[in-house]
């Protein structure tokens, strides 16, 4: 028998897949939006639901964006001789607020291991 109602632990269960959420974690964001209006809830599953209907990998540096290519590689002022590979598309983010960069980007989307290669 659960603690909860069936809804709630869906919801709870569905938090804890995310990274950096664990079972506390997910109680409260559930407990949040309980608090929350039901136009609140909505306006978040069509935030979710829009970023998964519109966001795509960019065939040029395999970043996500709205837009193929994305604004980076459309940027006539970066430059072509250079590419920094990063792991995942939010260190982007991090090399850009360094404003020292301005070439391209590549992204992996995960590690390269030589030993499972």
């Amino acid at each position: 028998m659960s603690d909860y109602a069936e809804p709630i632990e869906k919801l709870i269960d569905e938090f804890r897949k995310l990274p950096g959420i664990g079972a506390k974690s997910a109680q409260r964001l559930t407990y949040s939006i309980l608090r929350r209006s039901r136009e609140d809830a909505e306006r978040l599953s069509s935030a979710i639901l829009n970023v998964k209907e519109k966001i795509r990998y960019c065939s040029r540096c395999n970043n996500f964006s709205d837009r193929d290519p994305c604004n980076y590689c459309n940027n006539a002022a970066r430059s072509n001789e250079t590419i920094c590979v990063v792991e995942e598309p939010n260190d982007i983010l991090a090399v850009e607020k360094t404003r020292e960069y301005h070439g391209q980007y590549h992204v992996l989307h995960g590690v390269l291991s030589p030993i499972k290669a």
